[in-house]
């Protein structure tokens, strides 16, 4: 599968990073002249070094590596029936979160619930470090919930109840995605409701849809329809909800979307730096993970700080700072890839009812947690990388079963 690929390029680059160069090479790459005059001062030899610039770091990203290809592979091994499991296991760990997160906020400030020494002290967490990555993944989960809830079979076994399920764990991931304080996470709660709901209504499954179908009644006025029923009450239900939320002065994101902070700040004015890092390590990169040391060499007075800085806090171009033209054009072969599947439905979407439903989910699940590290890193945690590439897995398999339907068809 070509993600698999991709992740064994990135593996492939990053194990280039760390092979030894000559001093006559080394010295010759963009921004290390400033290593080898140390060098020269303190009457050292110019030792044989690798591209990156912090090779522990490289080597701890390189391991890194092994949770998402290790999610591939398990995946990859399944069979049909297991892999059709895959999204509501990925419902349940995320709904373990958010119940991790709810016993948080109700808890101390500090209480021993949060696992981190470092973390978002005051926030629901979950089982995160930090609130934004928190908040993105219950947003993400929002639209498998919808998914989920729309792409039930009349037969299955407590449809019914696994339906009022997902849709009540919606309305618990609304609220506490407004007292988590993540702004990014607000954001991205907006659009995921909207489509949420427009999975469940468009969805092959609603309650009371096995019914017997009555006869259209003569009197112009008429009940609305279940689906349409359901879609009224989800709005009315929701916007109640977090209006009651920002009203009940519990709503820290919608207070933090309207307010400024240091970080906030602190962001804005680092993108200058970050483009000259760009520019300046051009075109090999500074080596994956050694963003936190280079860092400290550009750090002006103006943008220090109480607390240190371990993240760009734009993924994007951390990404191409570390990685250079090579991460860049892995890059590009992703998204020509994602791009050309995604043509695939688009070509059958008439035809590729219900499927096409599902990788709908998956594509919004991804382009948020893309959408998210514009301004945060959450594809650099463990768990949010696992989850990231089940989901391209289960996007391929949905465009792989759109083919054959496509191709059944006369």
């Amino acid at each position: 599968m070509f993600p698999l690929y991709i992740l064994g390029a990135l593996l492939a680059l990053m194990v280039l990073q760390l092979i030894p160069l000559p001093p006559s090479v080394w010295t010759a790459l963009p921004e290390r002249q400033i290593f080898a005059n140390i060098a020269d001062i303190a009457a050292i030899e110019q030792p044989w070094r690798p591209l990156t610039l912090s090779p522990s770091k490289t080597l701890n990203s390189l391991f890194a590596l092994a949770v998402p290809i290790a999610a591939m592979m398990l995946y990859l091994n399944l069979d049909r029936e297991y892999r059709r499991r895959a999204v509501p296991v990925l419902i349940i760990l995320c709904s373990i979160s958010a119940l991790w997160a709810i016993f948080q906020a109700i808890g101390p400030a500090r209480g021993p619930l949060y696992l981190y020494r470092i973390t978002n002290f005051g926030s629901g967490v979950g089982l995160f470090a930090n609130r934004n990555h928190q908040a993105v993944m219950l947003a993400s989960t929002i639209v498998m919930l919808g998914w989920y809830a729309g792409s039930l079979k009349p037969h299955v076994r407590q449809a019914v109840l696994k339906f009022y399920a997902s849709v009540a764990t919606i309305l618990v991931f609304v609220p506490l995605i407004f007292i988590t304080g993540s702004r990014a996470g607000l954001l991205l709660m907006m659009p995921a409701l909207v489509l949420a709901l427009c999975l469940i209504y468009f969805g092959g499954y609603y309650p009371g849809k096995t019914a017997r179908k009555r006869r259209p009644s003569s009197s112009k006025f008429s009940l609305p329809s279940g689906r349409r029923l359901m879609l009224v009450i989800g709005i009315i239900t929701i916007s109640g909800m977090a209006i009651a939320s920002v009203l009940l002065s519990r709503s820290l994101a919608f207070d933090r979307l309207f307010s400024g902070g240091d970080v906030e700040e602190l962001r804005w004015q680092l993108l200058p730096t970050l483009v000259t890092m760009l520019k300046d390590y051009m075109p090999w990169g500074s080596g994956f993970g050694s963003f936190e040391h280079v860092y400290k060499i550009y750090e002006t007075p103006e943008l220090l700080r109480p607390s240190y800085l371990n993240q760009a806090h734009n993924d994007w171009l951390q990404f191409f700072i570390e990685g250079g033209v090579p991460a860049l054009l892995i890059a590009i072969c992703a998204i020509v890839w994602f791009c050309v599947r995604l043509g695939t439905v688009a070509k059958t979407w008439r035809s590729s009812n219900p499927v096409k439903y599902g990788v709908l989910m998956c594509l919004a699940a991804i382009l948020f947690l893309l959408a998210a590290s514009i301004g945060d890193y959450p594809l650099r945690v463990p768990i949010i990388m696992a989850i990231f590439a089940v989901l391209v897995c289960v996007f391929n398999d949905g465009i792989n079963s759109v083919q054959r339907r496509d191709s059944n068809q006369p």
